[in-house]
């Protein structure tokens, strides 16, 4: 295949996934000499938008405040002639940039498992046309394999190094509509990391440590285990997963007991598959012994545990009922169940009566916005959730009805992390909407980002807040102040919040914390489950097809049911240095839009296997499928034993029958399209006169499949 180049000039190369466009992560490039290259092969050096080579702590406050935005770092590259642009990938993405270099052939075919991977995600070609780059979701390191000895290259980025973009998508993306997709394939990836990374990760082992294998187990109880897992995040990454279960496996001896400790914590993760294939990795770790590697125990757990903040109290019960006794031996008696007056301990118990349970909740905006220590607001990007933010604090600032709701007014600070850049045309805009002279605006600005997982920065910002009294301060956004942190680890998302509440307490404000919906918006704010459960209330701000929208989805002691419809208006605030019209949005509030009906996928593994097989048979392309190919792919890969137990009738292979009523249910649901004798995924059909579903019961007993379409 000839070189391609792609000329940064070229606005009309595809842009990259919709999630990452906006993602102030982007640099420019250019080709340069290499003086240490023997081949003359040049450097891709990376550069900031304003010209200057990158430099210093990769990810650090300064390298991080000086990358920018697709578009931007596009346009820079036009105006000062860069070679193209490219991305910094940073932990807190959740997404990492796969790497296959010369795996391109002269009639530009891919090796299998490359293409499998390609077919799923948006890939492209790399700069030279010889290699691939692949966006999937998940952290898989910082690794590179030679092609020296392999048959390409591999190398993967996930929170460090740059990458170029090219935006010359390989015809997968265009085919399959995956210009937006960056997908999960971690049964793809995790092999091929595994196999080819095994070899610079090889621990050598001594052969005459007769420890090695028999590593002694901590005599952890059931429920001590149990209490180890309950701080820890089902969805760490899956190397500490399997750490989790192997130490679980070596402490029980692989029974049962440890099997479901392991099983019933990972169901609280998202990323849970299922029993049925925890029970198959279970039954994997039998095979490590005698391997000659050491045992994973449950110190390695009770490792994590500690780093994720799980102490053991160490608490005797027999100490207790002494101390119980001793407690209540000179205690008067009291009516009710209540502790007496006078009591001192820290935990008095108060009775059903007590006035101090029965004071009212305050409010900020009354419903919406409470006065309490954490409250979220999140949404994707695109959907408003700043310009929503900014509306609701301008009416707390000004003691303004928000909504036909009551607000008390307070002074706000506003912590503009992400887009500080843009912060001043918003509060103009706000400002012009309303009437107001900026300076009577009750709001203070913050455009520093500190880091909230740092003492010092934590610290700084305590100060701060105290300074000038503020009863509310805004994060925007939580990415954005926690740099280099996983969201998806307990560990960092818990110090994060548990910081930011120690702010609140010490300064008795409000923590209003603007944050980024997941992949699937569906399912909340992206990242560590734990930051919804630590909220005393979450606001979700979402876009779709019918419009704009606010829903109240948490408020503890409050109504959670609460939506409001609005649009975003453009404000001209007025003209830059070129002379060019500068404009913003504000929030116009309508009637609130219908949500879209969820869809809830194909269900059960059978159809799961279905469409996974109908895709690798063709049903994803507009040539589609042929539906006994399906269904004979879909039924050799159900697992069947004809052989007859004792005392127990002979088995019936009934896969072809079960498996026949699945697909015309995956029809009769639309999740495939029949055209006489073929099966299509949805939206790659060939348009006909009318669409039916089709039961294929019939038709399956004479292997002929009819409909009733018919030609154009």
């Amino acid at each position: 295949m000839d070189n391609i180049t792609i000329n940064a000039t070229d606005r009309s190369i595809l842009p990259p996934p919709a999630e990452l466009r906006e993602q102030p992560v982007w640099l420019i490039w250019r080709k340069e000499r290499d003086p240490d290259s023997s081949n003359g092969k040049p450097l891709k050096v990376p550069y900031y938008a304003n010209g200057g080579k990158r430099h210093g702590k990769q990810g650090g406050i300064d390298d991080r405040g000086r990358m920018t935005t697709f578009a931007a770092a596009r346009d820079a590259a036009v105006r000062r002639g860069f070679t193209g642009v490219g991305l910094a990938l940073m932990p807190e993405l959740g997404i990492t940039a796969l790497d296959f270099d010369n795996c391109v052939d002269e009639d530009g075919r891919l090796p299998p498992e490359i293409e499998q991977i390609a077919s799923q995600t948006y890939a492209e070609y790399s700069p030279s046309g010889k290699g691939i780059r692949a966006f999937v979701r998940g952290s898989y390191g910082n690794r590179k394999s030679p092609s020296e000895g392999n048959p390409y290259g591999f190398e993967v980025f996930s929170s460090n190094g740059f990458v170029t973009f090219t935006g010359n998508a390989m015809p997968y993306t265009d085919i399959l509509g995956l210009e937006d997709t960056i997908a999960d394939l971690d049964a793809l990836i995790a092999p091929l990391c595994a196999a080819r990374f095994q070899a610079t990760t090889q621990r050598s082992f001594d052969p005459d440590d007769f420890m090695i294998g028999r590593e002694p187990k901590t005599g952890q109880t059931l429920s001590q285990m149990e209490g180890l897992l309950s701080v820890l995040d089902p969805d760490m990454p899956r190397a500490d997963w399997i750490r989790v279960g192997m130490a679980a496996h070596h402490e029980t001896d692989g029974d049962d007991t440890g099997f479901y400790l392991w099983n019933d914590w990972s169901q609280n993760g998202e990323k849970y598959p299922s029993e049925e294939a925890l029970r198959t990795q279970w039954e994997s770790f039998d095979r490590r012994k005698g391997s000659g590697h050491s045992n994973i125990t449950m110190a390695t757990v009770m490792k994590m545990a500690k780093e994720a903040g799980y102490r053991d109290t160490g608490v005797d019960s027999s100490d207790l009922r002494q101390q119980a006794q001793e407690a209540t031996s000179n205690l008067s008696h009291v009516d009710g169940v209540r502790t007496p007056d006078g009591y001192s301990g820290k935990f008095p118990v108060h009775g059903a009566s007590d006035p101090a349970l029965h004071q009212s909740t305050e409010w900020y905006i009354k419903g919406v916005l409470p006065k309490a220590d954490l409250i979220v607001l999140y949404g994707q990007s695109g959907s408003g959730k700043s310009f929503v933010a900014l509306d609701m604090i301008g009416a707390v600032a000004r003691g303004k009805q928000w909504q036909g709701c009551r607000v008390k007014k307070a002074k706000v600070v506003l912590i503009a992390a992400e887009g500080s850049g843009g912060v001043g045309k918003r509060i103009r805009a706000y400002c012009k909407h309303y009437g107001l002279n900026e300076a009577d605006l009750d709001i203070g600005i913050i455009r520093v980002p500190p880091n909230v997982i740092e003492e010092v920065d934590v610290k700084e910002l305590c100060t701060a807040l105290a300074f000038v009294q503020a009863d509310i301060f805004v994060i925007d956004t939580l990415a954005q102040v926690t740099p280099g942190a996983n969201e998806n680890s307990s560990d960092d998302m818990g110090k994060a919040i548990r910081n930011i509440r120690l702010i609140t307490e010490a300064t008795g404000a409000t923590a209003l914390v603007v944050h980024h919906a997941g992949k699937d918006a569906t399912r909340g704010a992206r990242g560590w489950s734990g930051i919804r459960a630590a909220a005393d209330a979450e606001i979700e701000i979402s876009r779709n097809d019918t419009g704009h929208l606010i829903s109240i989805t948490k408020m503890k002691d409050g109504d959670d049911s609460q939506q409001w419809g609005f649009r975003l208006n453009q404000v001209q605030v007025g003209i830059d240095n070129d002379g060019d019209i500068e404009t913003s949005c504000v929030v116009e509030y309508v009637e609130a839009p219908p949500k879209p009906v969820k869809s809830s996928g194909p269900k059960g593994k059978i159809q799961a296997t279905i469409m996974e097989r109908a895709r690798h048979c063709g049903a994803g392309t507009p040539e589609g499928a042929l539906m006994q190919d399906v269904i004979d792919a879909s039924v050799g890969t159900i697992p069947f034993d004809p052989v007859q137990a004792e005392g127990e009738k002979k088995p019936r292979d009934q896969r072809r029958g079960n498996v026949t009523r699945a697909v015309t249910t995956l029809c009769n649901q639309g999740y495939l399209i029949t055209r006489n004798d073929r099966l299509y995924v949805k939206g790659f059909e060939p348009h006909y006169t009318s669409e039916h579903t089709v039961s294929l019961l019939d038709a399956s007993a004479s292997n002929c499949f009819k409909s009733d379409f018919e030609d154009i």
